[in-house]
């Protein structure tokens, strides 16, 4: 028997889909035949994501790579941003999703002790705690998404979850949760899958500020900080997504794509 594409024809989302992680995973889909959608904060950077998306595979027909907005910081309105896109991307529940990558986020926030507030907390939860679990929410409802091992929902935590940096708690904090929320929902939403990713240090656009204000030397200090001696390409990491969907037999667990940097 021929080894199967599982991702050719599969109905891929991805939260986060216009740049960085999210943007690789939506390019590696939908080279392997997916229908993809992205979702973003703007719709302008998501018509100019799938216009590059449309550059690269000019054979692939227009229905295969699709993108439509939906604003996470929106607290008081988040759930009913969702249901308006889960109701569009699955035609009312006729398309349902095979995968959902949640690689959605926002710049760093390293925030030293003394300066903590609740509304830091506040902030960030939104983001990586509760968006995740609406997202959860609506996979059980059974409309949207087959109930079945094929199906995935894959999150996005962090390396620092295992080894903090300065003023890093915050985060660090949030990746632990991460990681049992991970577990708590792939109990909850069986035979569907949930899995977390948790990369290290990816060169990504949320490295602008940081960049700004150290320089590409940012990198440099990073690298040292791995085996491999360097830090990570998006495209990379994305292939850790691809595993959690594509392996029917993997959920409640953690992929760490970091370099190494656990061991240095």
């Amino acid at each position: 028997m021929a080894h199967q594409n599982k991702l050719n024809n599969a109905r891929v989302l991805v939260f986060g889909g216009t740049s960085g992680i999210g943007f690789s995973v939506a390019n590696l889909c939908l080279s392997q035949g997916s229908y993809v959608t992205i979702s973003g904060s703007n719709q302008g950077r998501i018509d100019s994501t799938i216009a590059r998306l449309r550059s690269y595979y000019p054979g692939v027909p227009e229905d295969h790579i699709n993108g439509y907005p939906c604003d996470l910081s929106d607290e008081q309105n988040m759930e009913a941003n969702l249901i308006a896109l889960f109701d569009t991307v699955t035609e009312n529940g006729s398309k349902q999703i095979n995968h959902v990558a949640f690689t959605a986020g926002d710049a760093f926030q390293m925030v030293k002790l003394n300066d903590f507030t609740i509304e830091t907390a506040q902030f960030l939860s939104n983001m990586r705690i509760t968006a995740p679990i609406l997202i959860a929410k609506l996979i059980n409802t059974g409309k949207y998404m087959p109930a079945s091992s094929n199906s995935s929902f894959t999150v996005t935590g962090g390396v620092m979850a295992h080894k903090p940096r300065p003023d890093s708690f915050v985060i660090s904090a949030f990746g632990g949760a991460m990681q049992a929320l991970t577990r708590g929902l792939a109990v909850d939403l069986k035979p569907i899958r949930v899995n977390i990713v948790e990369p290290g240090a990816i060169k990504t656009e949320f490295w602008s500020g940081v960049v700004e204000r150290m320089g590409q030397a940012v990198f440099e200090k990073y690298a040292k900080g791995t085996l491999v001696g360097e830090v990570g390409e998006p495209q990379d990491t994305a292939e850790a997504y691809a595993y959690l969907m594509k392996d029917s037999f993997i959920t409640g667990t953690a992929v760490s794509t970091n370099g190494g940097t656990l061991l240095v």
